[in-house]
């Protein structure tokens, strides 16, 4: 019996845009020529999509801030998923440098994680841009829902997200 390499429309374009939106906001050099290869074969060969698919998955495997994922898919915009997944990775990065210049003997975990100090930069690093991007997550939430709190509307400036916090009025003393 032939396997099927066969993928649908509906399920290739939604796979194809999280990597385009990638690589609009990222410079991976040549590995671009040779996903962008994958993905135009892949549009006109139907057929092998699964082919194309596996080889996209293993190239951006190697990149930190990939945005193929394991597990449950995000229910947020490529745009803002990835904008999360670039913030995360320059925090790790900057984190990183961080911990290693002098601040390893310092930096303790939580109390509830047990405590102590942090067994490497990259477990610090981790933690720091895990709590970022849930952060992020947050806040375009409520930028979304129209929810209270902070709210960021998904863009980068510079880099950085421009999140807009609430200000709370201090409340006028009661004149007797």
């Amino acid at each position: 019996m032939a396997s099927d390499y066969s993928m649908d429309d509906e399920a290739w374009n939604r796979r194809v845009s999280k990597v385009e939106v990638f690589l609009e906001s990222n410079d991976v050099g040549d590995l671009s020529t040779v996903l962008e290869w994958n993905i135009n074969t892949g549009n006109n060969d139907s057929d092998n999509r699964k082919r194309y698919w596996t080889s996209i998955t293993t190239l951006l495997g190697m990149l930190p801030n990939s945005p193929i994922q394991r597990g449950r898919e995000t229910d947020l915009p490529d745009t803002v998923a990835q904008a999360i997944r670039d913030v995360k990775a320059m925090v790790m990065e900057k984190e990183t440098e961080h911990y290693n210049n002098g601040m390893s003997t310092l930096i303790e975990k939580h109390g509830k994680s047990g405590g102590g100090l942090y067994d490497s930069a990259e477990e610090y690093a981790e933690k720091i841009g895990k709590a970022t991007a849930t952060r992020l997550t947050r806040y375009y939430r409520n930028h979304d829902k129209k929810r209270d709190g902070p709210t960021w509307d998904g863009t980068l400036e510079n880099g950085l997200p421009k999140v807009n916090y609430p200000t709370i009025q201090p409340e006028a003393d009661e004149e007797e």
